[in-house]
């Protein structure tokens, strides 16, 4: 990761937050895609190695509608599968900057493993009509597949989870010790049972709310249903277990009030959609499908939006640290620009700024987009900071007139700018046809 550090700037606490957001927006649009890609994976693997051994046609059916429904789209295991790993490696360098973290150099390994399982997701989508007989190989694709995706996400959800123990970051010396903690373990397991609740989830809105595969047919229908709500309704049971061991090992510099409400949120919301589940079981044609699948994706929501919070909580004193840094290089910006504004003459600056920014709606001595100023500035009776702040922050004075924008300078530039303005009109003529804001 060293070579990213060489192109980031430090951020400040409101940009800090800003990366916190993106984070968790890329895991829910990521996480729930590859989990059903794993659910989906295994689950037409099982069927396929059910159909081999005992013919079954239903069987054959819904592993051929499964990979067809969720796993033939390459455009989207590009956008929602690949394209969020190289942003998250460039969000937690933004937040991590200075820092020396030593799990933030792992998280971008997480992208060829996974670019290695998406290929053999193709591999294994394509060998599906030739089963017959290639039938290890299509099921080796399969196995290579899931295997590749559970080491990638391994290896990222262990990345994550040990940056929010900054005591024990020294620690981290390779990936197998990184892996080799309760804490990482117990998220990963909470991650499986994840992609297997969004998974059924996802069977029943796509096959009866998004589309009318099992139509026709109403034996295929009851499998789908209870192949659908059963492994959601088992795996949205098993959630507010994992979540709880999760809890139970993770630091307690990670905790704030925030942290645990969000963990009580993740249970109650499983919960709900285990509910869900049972009622999608009980309906027809799975009618609960929809309000199943939202609950699942707020679960994701939650779990994202509370790991990032315990991120932050474990490491504020970095955070701390970047904002100070952030406000000590603004004020040698300042600092920089009040020497140059001295060495060059605040009336210099002032007729600069007058002539490249102001002149684009003001003149002296004519209405332009705004008034003319020889009819404005004698109010301020050489006033100079009333001036400079009305620059700043600019209010609708005159109906006769739109609103002025908030012009792009520096507070030393708005200053220099009110001298030079007010000098003009209080003693020296002011330059005829000239335009300024």
């Amino acid at each position: 990761m060293e070579f990213i550090d060489h192109f980031i700037i430090p951020p400040n606490g409101h940009y800090l937050q800003l990366l916190e957001f993106l984070a968790v927006m890329t895991y829910l649009i990521h996480l729930p895609y590859v989990g059903l890609l794993l659910g989906t994976t295994v689950l037409s693997m099982w069927l396929t190695f059910s159909n081999h051994e005992i013919p079954n046609p239903r069987f054959e059916r819904f592993a051929g509608d499964l990979i067809d429904a969720f796993l033939g789209n390459r455009v989207a295991m590009i956008v929602l599968g690949l394209l969020p790993l190289v942003i998250l490696p460039i969000i937690y360098t933004q937040w991590f900057v200075g820092s020396g973290a030593q799990p933030l150099k792992y998280i971008p390994l997480a992208l060829p493993v996974v670019a290695l399982a998406m290929g053999a997701l193709v591999l294994y989508q394509k060998s599906y009509a030739s089963r017959a007989t290639n039938f290890r190989n299509h099921m080796l694709m399969g196995l290579s597949a899931v295997g590749l995706l559970k080491l990638g996400y391994l290896i990222l959800i262990a990345s994550v989870v040990r940056l929010q123990d900054p005591e024990k970051w020294y620690r981290v010396k390779d990936v197998l010790i990184m892996v080799l903690n309760f804490n990482v373990i117990w998220k990963f397991v909470f991650f499986l049972h994840a992609a297997g609740a969004i998974t059924g989830a996802a069977i029943l809105f796509f096959f009866f709310r998004w589309s009318d595969r099992g139509i026709g047919d109403p034996d295929y229908e009851r499998l789908v249903k209870r192949f659908g709500g059963g492994i959601a309704l088992a795996f949205t049971l098993a959630l507010p277990v994992f979540q709880l061991f999760y809890v139970f090992t993770t630091p307690d510099v990670a905790f704030d009030n925030g942290v645990y409400l969000l963990a009580a949120a993740l249970i109650f919301v499983a919960m709900i959609a285990a509910i869900s589940a049972v009622s999608s079981l009980a309906s027809q044609r799975g009618r609960y499908a929809s309000t199943l699948l939202m609950l699942v994706l707020a679960v994701f929501l939650l779990s994202a939006t509370g790991d990032m919070r315990s991120m932050a909580v474990a490491n504020f004193e970095h955070a701390h640290v970047l904002a100070r840094t952030a406000e000590e290089g603004k004020a040698a910006r300042e600092a920089e620009i009040e020497a140059t504004l001295h060495a060059a003459g605040g009336a210099d600056v002032g007729e600069r700024v007058f002539k490249e920014v102001c002149s684009l709606c003001h003149k002296f001595d004519e209405r332009l987009v705004g008034p003319p100023l020889n009819t404005v500035l004698p109010k301020y009776a050489g006033d100079v900071d009333k001036l400079v702040s009305f620059i700043g922050n600019p209010v609708k004075v005159d109906d006769g007139y739109p609103p002025m924008p908030k012009p792009a300078v520096t507070p030393s530039e708005a200053r220099a700018v009110a001298e030079y303005l007010l000098g003009q009109i209080g003693g020296e003529s002011a330059p005829s046809g000239q335009g300024g804001h």
